[in-house]
């Protein structure tokens, strides 16, 4: 079984129009969508916003279904002056950008690293490049904070070479590390820190990126089925 954790209802929703036979359960208040993609068996997981929740979710999910791997997909702002929106980012590597114990371990406690399975990038990189979406592979900065453009400068100072920032990733990443789950990490983007306005109001935005991850996460789950 593969399992999918969106951020947004609409993500569910989207996706949910590609399965077959799919019921909802809950377990212990939580919500899971178990269905088919195809022939495959794939189960979906609402995750609420910040790291606690993602946290929480994550755990629920694996110990429930003990998938083969995870997807995770929502939305961040690009931190980056040649991205634009509704560009998406595989998370290569994930830092937790608000875990610091340097007062005690010095530069070694600032961040929370964890790495995105090679494999899974690789595929969603390929559905990236055959699905003709623009794409940005590389560090996604996961905290309970949202960075605005008076943060920015201060975020990547600390860490240079991060894409997007975003509020679940570094949770979900932490979770499925732990238990030995491989797990990607896909992020569209909203809004670019960066620059000094944004083309799509964000209704126009969740419509368009949720349509698209849906479709993105059905030719990832695919070529997975057939490795």
């Amino acid at each position: 079984m593969i399992a999918l954790i969106a951020a947004m209802q609409a993500e569910v929703d989207e996706m949910l129009k590609l399965t077959t036979d799919s019921k909802k359960i809950i377990k212990d208040s939580f919500a899971f969508w178990e269905g088919k993609l195809d022939e495959q068996s794939i189960v979906i997981m609402l995750s609420g916003v910040g790291k606690g929740n993602a946290a929480m979710a994550a755990a629920m999910l694996i110990t429930n279904y003990r998938p083969q791997a995870i997807i995770n997909i929502g939305t961040a702002g690009g931190l980056c002056d040649d991205q634009e929106v509704l560009d998406v980012v595989i998370g290569t590597r994930v830092v937790q950008h608000d875990f610091d114990t340097s007062p005690v371990d010095g530069d070694e406690g600032i961040g929370l690293y964890f790495d995105g399975d090679q494999a899974l990038c690789e595929s969603c990189k390929r559905v990236c490049e055959k699905m003709q979406v623009r794409n940005h592979s590389g560090l996604i900065a996961s905290g309970d904070q949202f960075i605005d453009l008076y943060i920015v400068d201060s975020l990547l100072h600390r860490f240079s070479d991060a894409l997007c920032a975003e509020m679940e990733a570094g949770a979900i990443a932490q979770a499925c590390t732990r238990f030995q789950v491989p797990f990607v990490i896909l992020r569209s983007l909203s809004d670019i820190a960066v620059h000094d306005n944004n083309h799509l109001t964000y209704q126009e935005y969740v419509a368009l990126a949720a349509s698209r991850s849906a479709r993105m996460c059905k030719e990832i789950i695919n070529e997975i089925a057939c490795e």
